[in-house]
């Protein structure tokens, strides 16, 4: 599609753009759109000289695999030809471009995100949510080219004063510093004001999980292991995963042979429903060994669902979720999930470190803990957990590493002092 630019009208609000495969040519290509004087949306595209390479999919699972090699390169020429275009309107009108309220600049940027599939719905979500705090503010209705870094300082001063939580300012604050480093690169405004901002402190809430003599107590209550919500438990309980990765898990992803989960799939809520989804981050999808009492509880789980099916007449299906439904197939919904433990919880009079009664995720925090005060090294925890990295695993588990430091130095001290009077 071209574009013509009238001499002596308002420049183009031009978007973002982005970037997308077309299969047909073989090549990425670039598209930006804008909304004319009418109110219509207008859009055009244009063939980049990057080759794009078609997404793999496993035969085996239906797992698709982003191939996105170019795209680096494609975005440099989307870069490249949007400040083409803003050069000519700014030539043909005399004037700057880029005067879109931060508000609607930022929902461009989650809609472009979502659209090129770089996240999932359910972040789309989120962010918005987090945009929404925009609305209403000076800030929001600031052109994207006049904010200044004391504008961005009184709207997080302001929000915190409304009541807003640490975490929900930090999380703010990151979307629209990342929205205005797109900004900069495609040379909508001349400079980033977040630069010359520090961004706010994030609390860090202490980790309610549970001790030995809880899990025990835990373990006792739930008696069979054989049901949905009890292998669930476990499975967070001795593997660390995502309520929303248990929900997702499907026997073909148990190799109860060589004892390994391959995490390959979540749950994930978004327009008020969850739909299953590949992990959002790399390290998200990973391969988790297990051994004999995770074994027993799985091969317990397989019996009873294998029986169930063949009451019904029905063969065995390794597309199975683990906690789901043996007769309709249908999974677990982490809500229902979420909603049985907190009822287990009262049951069992369970109580976290914190004094607080654990909420689900706290299994997987207190799997991670005895890990760490166990021994084992943080790099291999922060794999199992599907960490980015062990940085993340030490920030979140600091307490737990210094226990487990204090232990190794006592039992190097015995080792050291052998002999001493």
């Amino acid at each position: 599609m071209s574009s013509i630019v009238v001499a002596g009208t308002v420049p183009r609000k031009l978007s973002n753009g982005f970037v997308f495969k077309d299969e047909r040519s073989g090549h990425w290509r670039a598209a930006i759109s804008w909304q004319d004087e009418d109110g219509r949306q207008r859009r055009m595209t244009r063939n980049t000289p990057v080759a794009c390479y078609p997404d793999r999919v496993s035969r085996k699972t239906g797992k698709v695999t982003r191939d996105n090699r170019g795209k680096g390169a494609a975005e440099d020429f989307l870069r490249e030809w949007r400040d083409e275009e803003v050069r000519k309107d700014e030539e043909l009108s005399g004037t700057v471009s880029c005067e879109t309220p931060v508000y609607r600049y930022v929902l461009d940027y989650i809609d472009m995100k979502e659209s090129t599939g770089n996240i999932l719905a359910s972040t789309a979500d989120g962010y918005r949510w987090y945009a929404k705090h925009l609305l209403g503010t000076e800030l929001g209705k600031t052109p994207v080219g006049q904010v200044t870094a004391r504008q961005i300082q009184e709207f997080e001063r302001d929000m915190v004063q409304d009541g807003y939580g640490g975490n929900t300012v930090s999380h703010t604050h990151v979307l629209l510093k990342t929205a205005f480093i797109r900004a900069r690169r495609l040379g909508d405004i001349p400079s980033n004001p977040f630069d010359l901002v520090d961004a706010p402190k994030r609390p860090t809430k202490p980790i309610n999980s549970l001790d030995a003599a809880s899990v025990r107590q835990l373990n006792q209550t739930l008696g069979s292991v054989a049901d949905p919500f009890s292998t669930a438990v476990l499975l967070a309980l001795m593997t660390g995963m995502r309520q929303g990765e248990i929900c997702a898990l499907r026997w073909q992803d148990v190799d109860r042979v060589s004892r390994k989960i391959r995490v390959s799939h979540a749950l994930t809520r978004a327009n008020g429903t969850f739909a299953l989804s590949t992990p959002k981050t790399r390290s998200s999808a990973r391969t988790i060994p297990y051994g004999d009492e995770l074994a027993r509880v799985l091969e317990a789980r397989a019996r009873a669902m294998h029986g169930e099916r063949e009451a019904m007449g029905l063969d065995w299906d390794e597309g199975l979720f683990v906690v789901g439904s043996a007769v309709t197939g249908a999974w677990k919904s982490p809500m229902a999930l979420g909603q049985e433990w907190r009822a287990f919880v009262r049951v069992a009079r369970l109580v976290g470190s914190q004094g607080k009664p654990p909420r689900f995720h706290d299994l997987r925090h207190t799997f991670a803990t005895m890990a760490i005060g166990s021994g084992v090294d943080v790099k291999t925890v922060s794999a199992i957990l599907g960490h980015s990295n062990a940085a993340m695993t030490l920030n979140v588990y600091a307490d737990a590493l210094a226990d487990s430091k204090k232990a190794g130095m006592d039992l190097m001290g015995r080792i050291m002092s052998a002999g001493l009077s």
